[in-house]
This record gives C-alpha cells, structure tokens and sequence, in this order.
C-alpha cells in the first residue's frame, strides 16, 4: 500500500518529512507538563494520553460510560461513516478502551464518577465542559510548557503516539484489537503505524553498524 493511499488524518510524516506523532519521551513530557493545570484539565491531557482519543471524544466523555469495576472508558467513534451502503442512518458506534486502575481511580476523586452512578443522576452530563477551542488551546499550552515544538505537537500528534506506543512495544497490540481501540473502520487505516515500526528496526541496525 503506497503511502498517498492511507487518508490525510493517517498521515505520520508530514510532505516535507516532518513528524506527526509524539515519541515516548515526548508523550511522558506531556503528562508531566500537565500536573501544572487544573485537576479537570490534568485529567483530560491524561485521558487522551491514556486511550489515544480524540480531543473532542473526550469531550463526550460523560460518568455513566466510565466503567469503574471494568477499569475502561467507552467513546462515541467520531468520522465514522452515518450512513450504510444503502444511505441509510446507522446508529452511534460506540468503543471501549481499557485504562489504567490509577487513571479511573483519578476520574472519581475529581468528578466524583461512583457517587454520580450510584445516585443514577447527570450519567448524561458530560465530565467537562470546555469548547472545542478550549479544548485544543489546553492541549497546545501543555505542549509548550513541556517544550514539545513541531507539527506533532497537537492533539492529534498524541493520538498517533499512543498508536505508535502500542505497535513498537514489547508486546505489540495485535492491528485488529488497535483499530478497534481507536476506533478506525478498516484495519488498514491502522497499518499505517507500521510504517514506524519499519523506522524502529532501521535505527537498530543504523546503531549496529555504529557500534
């Protein structure tokens, strides 16, 4: 698959070879850079960091899809197609994504998520309530303080870090089980990551000749 075939959401590099995705050391930066914000803002820099959504999926965010005991959140997949094949509405796709105990424990103690779930009221409400605007401007400030400059540093440059961190880990995530996570439609959106991966074993051996 040549590379002008994947969309321009899944582009990695930029036309000039510029890189879109944050590293690892970039990504840890980022949540360090973050502690210096509020507690609903630390934790919405966390949440993307952690599920590799999109700013404003985690803007839909509400208590009643925070899974506590399941230690999960569930998005609304945004940019999916609305309609079939047949032009008919399709309903809302939904995703879970699996999370670290520490980040749900966080999203309770700042939003109070078991008390909210218990009382079985505003389940509905969205955690926060910033803009779009707000939203993106948040992002771009952590990523100044961090000192992270570049095309990559954006929300969608952390997106495609968390897929760059889970097809370069030790234990690769499986293509299928990532698209799901991130809530693409075809699988082949997700191989583009792969691309990386390429990257990673040409610097091993670009390390060994060096050695």
């Amino acid at each position: 698959m040549s590379e002008n075939e994947y969309s321009p959401e899944m582009r990695l590099f930029s036309p000039d070879g510029q890189r879109l995705y944050l590293t690892a050391q970039e990504r840890e930066k980022f949540l360090d850079a973050a502690e210096h914000e509020d507690r609903q803002e630390q934790m919405f820099c966390r949440v993307l960091h952690y599920t590799g959504c999109r700013p404003s999926e985690a803007l839909e965010l509400v208590p009643g899809r925070v899974l506590m005991d399941e230690k999960a959140l569930v998005f609304r997949s945004l940019k999916k197609r609305k309609e079939d094949s047949k032009g008919r509405p399709k309903h809302p796709q939904f995703r879970t994504v699996p999370v670290p105990k520490a980040l749900v424990k966080e999203l309770d103690f700042v939003f109070g998520i078991r008390k909210i779930q218990k009382q079985g009221k505003r389940l509905d409400n969205p955690l926060w309530t910033m803009s779009r605007p707000t939203a993106y401007r948040l992002v771009k400030r952590v990523m100044k303080r961090a000192g992270i400059q570049g095309k990559q540093a954006t929300g969608k440059g952390l997106r495609h870090g968390f897929g760059v961190a889970m097809v370069t880990a030790k234990k690769p995530l499986p293509l299928h089980i990532l698209s799901q996570l991130m809530g693409h439609s075809d699988t082949k959106t997700t191989e583009i990551y792969l691309q990386v991966v390429g990257e990673e074993k040409r610097q091993m051996v670009t390390d060994a000749w060096e050695g």
